[in-house]
C-alpha cells in the first residue's frame, strides 16, 4: 500500500476508536475494552521482553564468533 494511505487509514481508525470511546450510550463497551486492554498489556510486554531477549542473544553469539574468528586470524598470521 502506498505509505500515505496507510497513514490516512491507522488516523482514521484511530479517531474512529476514540469516537466509540467517548460515546456515553456505550459505557458497558468501554468497561469492556478497560479489561481487555489491562488483560492485554503484561501479555504484549512479555512479548517484547522475549523478543529483546532473542536478539540480545543472537548479539552476543554473533560478537563471540566474531571475537573467536580473528583470534584465530592473530594465530595464523603469529606462526
Amino acid at each position: 500500500m502506498n505509505a500515505y494511505l496507510e497513514l490516512l487509514v491507522g488516523v482514521l481508525l484511530a479517531v474512529v476508536g476514540i469516537a466509540m470511546l467517548a460515546v456515553p450510550q456505550l459505557s458497558i463497551f468501554r468497561e469492556s475494552v478497560k479489561t481487555v486492554i489491562l488483560g492485554v498489556i503484561p501479555i504484549v510486554v512479555l512479548l517484547a521482553a522475549a523478543v529483546f531477549l532473542m536478539i540480545g542473544v543472537s548479539d552476543v553469539r554473533e560478537k563471540g564468533e566474531e571475537e573467536e574468528l580473528e583470534s584465530e586470524t592473530e594465530k595464523g598470521k603469529g606462526e
